[in-house]
């Protein structure tokens, strides 16, 4: 280790050598001298006569109009009466306004006040800004160390959480709602909910000062809120008496605001696969919200009687899954084996769990299956499922949310709509008619797994069919070119993309002017009417009269895919076709031309044959 250095010193412009100790010895003398110096400069500043005495100034202002503390009152003694400038500078000293410009000023209190505007008439930036006086005479001059806020920024408080995020219905609470942001004037809490139109404050809670979070009742008037979403707001004040909330606009929106800061208040649902069960097997069966024990059944769609029944008197507790929606309560499970005995359809699970009874369907594969492969859409009842899956208060679907998750519960704990307007009466009718059909859904076809389209001579889309992954549109579109036959029973369909996980549905896009076939159709509405044949080269209104209907919700045929003509059509009477045939490639399509097909079915005879005809051509 080298020795160290000797310090040096300047010696007419030169640096030369110092010995440690007369560098020590140096500074200290330094040292004693500044201090020394600067006792006598505090004792002359401490004798002097100050410039001003008791300067009071307003600790926050915002010169934002509202009425409240749009001022900042400046207030001060003045000993000794002098020429008197008053300027309100920032933070480096620079002045920003000048207040009072070398005005004549006797002995006693003055009072003055910044309205937030600089010089130029302009609102300067939010910081800390402080009051130099002028006296121009005595040639002194003293700013405060105490500055003026000057807020126009409204404060942003976020919400954290409301705990629990689900509560049962007619429960007595409670839930707690936390958040982050000012607390020197209490906040104040809304309880939304939505309704048509905006969402509606249904309660109003007053918070404590010093405090960030508030305990509500689960009660609306007295009286336990309803069943529903409820989304949660918060609005505080900075020491400006600005108001800010969380979400920043109110009412609150399903896009302001924020995951897991929503509450919903509901009865059990159910949970079950979406993808065809093999009679025999073991499925797994979801509870949420419900009690540790169930009773169940299992049958078909429309049947009197069971197929099979049990209870679960302990079923398994499991946490809900990310991709299931924070709105659906807390999940348990049991296992359900669908009798080996079932037949291929559709069959209804009742559960009966916390004292109420809640369904879902559950598709089979079993005996006795047929020819025609019926697709039951369960990506469309998935899409229109209104469940709030973030926890936000809001119910999410894909038309707005753009993605929700598979695995959700039905909400309300009840059949799907398209089940029980368009699904359910279509296999009720097969059944009655004593017509076998296998059966697949829409997610098992995109998800490649169950029977395919390809194998089966026909294939019929059981209701509205609006989303399709890409690779299920192009594996339909190969189908019917290479001889398959299809018909749709349901409305506005084949027009939409939509990506899919394994646990999610995502990325929809807006319907496009033609379907995955060619076909360009637009949905209509209109008065009650029925479809009268124009062209039935394929016999489909044989005995029938050529009139079926009526109907109010339509699918008007635009254009057909080029190089095709309609081989049967009807129309409500003014130019364009509703139902209509034709042949695509070596397949053929068959477009009924009505969402509201299938609920005729129990009405209307002809219907039913016109239906029966389309079953054959199908199956064959």
């Amino acid at each position: 280790m080298s020795p160290r250095a000797p310090a040096l010193r300047s010696r007419r412009g030169y640096l030369v050598p110092v010995s440690s100790g007369a560098l020590a010895r140096a500074v200290f003398v330094l040292l004693v001298l500044a201090t020394v110096a600067a006792f006598f400069v505090t004792q002359r500043l401490k004798s002097g006569q100050p410039v001003v005495k008791r300067l009071a100034l307003q600790r926050y202002f915002s010169p934002n109009g509202d009425g409240r503390k749009d001022r900042a009152r400046i207030s001060f003694f003045l000993p000794k009466g002098d020429l008197v400038t008053v300027d309100v500078v920032d933070a480096e000293g620079d002045r920003v306004r000048r207040l009072v410009d070398g005005r004549s000023l006797r002995r006693g209190r003055h009072v003055y006040n910044w309205d937030g505007r600089a010089d130029d008439g302009t609102v300067p930036p939010d910081g800390t800004y402080y009051v130099r006086v002028t006296l121009r005479r005595q040639g002194r001059a003293a700013t405060g160390v105490r500055g003026i806020e000057l807020v126009t920024e409204p404060p942003h408080p976020r919400l954290i959480a409301v705990t629990p995020s689900w509560l049962p219905a007619r429960s007595a609470g409670p839930v707690t709602i936390r958040y982050t942001g000012p607390s020197a004037v209490p906040p104040v809490y809304g309880i939304w909910r939505k309704g048509p139109g905006p969402a509606k404050r249904l309660a109003t809670l007053v918070g404590d000062r010093q405090t960030h979070s508030i305990r509500w009742d689960a009660q609306v008037g007295g009286r336990p809120a309803p069943a529903g979403e409820y989304a949660v707001s918060v609005t505080v004040q900075n020491r400006a008496l600005i108001a800010g909330s969380a979400p920043r606009r109110l009412p609150p929106t399903a896009t302001g605001s924020a995951p897991h800061t929503g509450l919903t208040i509901g009865g059990p649902t159910l949970g079950a696969p979406l993808e065809p069960v093999r009679a025999g097997a073991i499925t797994t069966v979801a509870v949420y919200g419900g009690a540790a024990g169930v009773r169940w059944r299992l049958a078909r769609l429309g049947a009197a009687h069971p197929v099979a029944r049990g209870h679960a008197d302990s079923m398994v507790p499991a946490g809900s899954p990310a991709a299931v929606a924070a709105g659906a309560g807390p999940r348990r499970a049991f296992a359900l084996r669908v009798p080996g005995k079932a037949r291929t359809g559709l069959y209804v699970l009742t559960v009966a769990a916390g004292g109420k009874a809640v369904r879902t369907p559950l598709v089979v594969r079993g005996r006795g299956g047929g020819a025609v492969l019926v697709v039951i859409p369960t990506l469309d009842w998935q899409a229109v499922n209104a469940l709030d899956d973030d926890g936000n208060g809001f119910p999410d679907t894909l038309y707005a949310a753009r993605s929700v998750p598979l695995a959700r519960p039905f909400a309300g704990g009840v059949l799907p709509p398209g089940l029980t307007a368009q699904v359910g009466p279509l296999l009720r009718f097969l059944d009655r008619s004593g017509i076998r059909y296998d059966v697949t859904t829409d997610l098992a076809l995109a998800l490649g797994r169950g029977p395919r389209l390809a194998g089966h001579p026909g294939v019929a889309l059981a209701g509205d069919e609006p989303w399709l992954t890409p690779a299920l549109a192009a594996e339909l579109t190969a189908y019917v070119h290479a001889g398959g036959h299809v018909a749709s029973f349901g409305g506005d369909s084949l027009r939409r993309r939509v990506s899919l996980t394994n646990t999610a549905l995502s990325a929809p896009t807006a319907p496009s002017a033609q379907n995955v076939l060619g076909e360009s159709t637009v949905p209509a509405r209109g008065p009650q009417a029925s479809l009268a044949a124009s062209v039935d080269d394929l016999g489909l209104f044989a005995g029938t009269g050529g009139v079926v209907g009526p109907f109010t919700v339509f699918d008007e045929s635009v254009r057909l895919p080029a190089g095709t003509r309609a081989l049967s059509a009807a129309a409500r009477g003014h130019g364009r076709s509703e139902l209509v045939a034709y042949r695509l490639g070596r397949g053929l399509v068959i477009r009924l031309g009505t969402p509201q097909w299938a609920a005729a079915l129990g009405t209307s005879a002809a219907v039913g044959e016109v239906t029966k005809r389309t079953w054959a051509l199908l199956s064959h």
